[in-house]
């Protein structure tokens, strides 16, 4: 609550929209301000500043680059360098021979050859592209573009500067692909961390205004007797918060969607085959192998994130899900870790405390 308050702030000033209530209590004798013929309207400093840095922030245009780094695809570019490189020193001998005899000897197609070997360096980072490279860009472009990417980082940018801490959510499901969503950072919750980059939580969650319908149609167990009673909880719970806002609708429902990351064993068998190799199988935790049979037991820890939904609301005690996450994203560097659907940002964090462009000018603003 103390956070939606201090972002309600935030978000304020950064429209010129700030509380005048304390200038007025600073030019008032006694608390009178009957003589004081004011225009009492905030002049907009900050907006300005805010516009400034959330469009060069913008601006920074970027391109997505693939490289391909299966054996595969790094055996395709070495041989291409190696004829590139043969060319470009047989490129003597393959002018004469053309020349002479009509017949092309070259090992590339290419018009132009590098003169040196630094130029074949940037023609390799420049031009060089397999169809497997083009294909994974392409994928990500669509992806993007079907996500409306653009303007959810423009609102990421936004709340980066005002608020000093931006949030995306990246999800999957089988009816819409990969979708990234914008998340405000108000209705979040995070375990404590000192990362600007919040690579260390162990839980997550933020708090969603749905709509009747659309709760029914992600939980489609509850009956229309719990959704009234969830309505009701709800109405109390956004009574004690900022979330009541103007234009509140009571047609809504208040849900905390949370991750929580634990870790749990992975068991195999290990069964020696007659061959003389040996096969591994999957098997539950509680699997426990006699000593003297033909077989071991092999685990490993790994984290894995469990998911949930809970209704807000006092009396209300009510998951509508807590299960282990079906698509979990992890490193491909390390299959044991586990990573949050939540991609959080606050670059100037110390000690917890979030710190923005925003918060350091109302000072001047005041």
């Amino acid at each position: 609550a103390s956070n939606q308050n201090n972002y309600h702030k935030l978000r304020l000033y950064a429209r010129g929209e700030q509380a005048i209530q304390k200038y007025k209590d600073e030019l008032s004798i006694n608390g009178d301000l009957s003589y004081l013929n004011l225009d009492w309207k905030p002049v907009p400093i900050i907006p300005k500043f805010v516009d400034i840095v959330v469009n060069g922030i913008a601006e920074r245009t970027y391109d997505i680059k693939a490289f391909s780094q299966s054996p595969n695809g790094v055996e395709k570019r070495t041989e291409y360098m190696e004829k590139v490189l043969t060319d470009m020193k047989m490129k003597e001998f393959d002018r004469e021979v053309e020349s002479r005899f009509g017949i092309n000897t070259k090992e590339t197609d290419l018009e132009e050859l590098p003169g040196s070997e630094e130029e074949l360096g940037i023609h390799m980072q420049l031009t060089y592209k397999q169809a497997v490279e083009l294909a994974q860009e392409q994928a990500l472009n669509v992806l993007m573009e079907g996500n409306k990417y653009e303007l959810t980082k423009k609102r990421f940018y936004y709340d980066l500067t005002v608020l000093g801490i931006g949030a995306v959510k990246t999800n999957f499901n089988t009816s819409e692909g990969v979708t990234i969503d914008y998340v405000d950072p108000a209705n979040l919750v995070y375990s404590y961390t000192d990362s600007p980059y919040f690579d260390d939580i162990y839980y997550v969650g933020e708090v969603k205004q749905v709509y009747a319908n659309e709760l029914k149609k992600q939980f489609p167990q509850i009956t229309d007797e719990e959704i009234e009673r969830y309505r009701g909880y709800s109405n109390g719970y956004r009574k004690r918060t900022i979330v009541n806002k103007k234009g509140d609708d009571s047609n809504t429902i208040s849900v905390l969607y949370f991750e929580y990351k634990t870790y749990m064993s992975e068991v195999y068998k290990v069964k020696n085959t007659s061959t003389g190799g040996q096969r591994a199988i999957r098997k539950d935790s509680g699997f426990n192998p006699p000593k003297n049979e033909d077989f071991e037991k092999v685990e490993r820890v790994i984290e894995v994130i469990y998911e949930g939904a809970k209704i807000l609301g006092s009396g209300s005690d009510k998951l509508l899900k807590w299960e282990l996450k079906k698509n979990m994203m992890r490193p491909k560097s390390d299959t044991t870790k586990a990573v949050m659907s939540y991609s959080m940002c606050a670059p100037r964090m110390y000690e917890g405390r979030i710190e923005s462009l925003v918060s350091r000018i109302t000072g001047f603003a005041d």
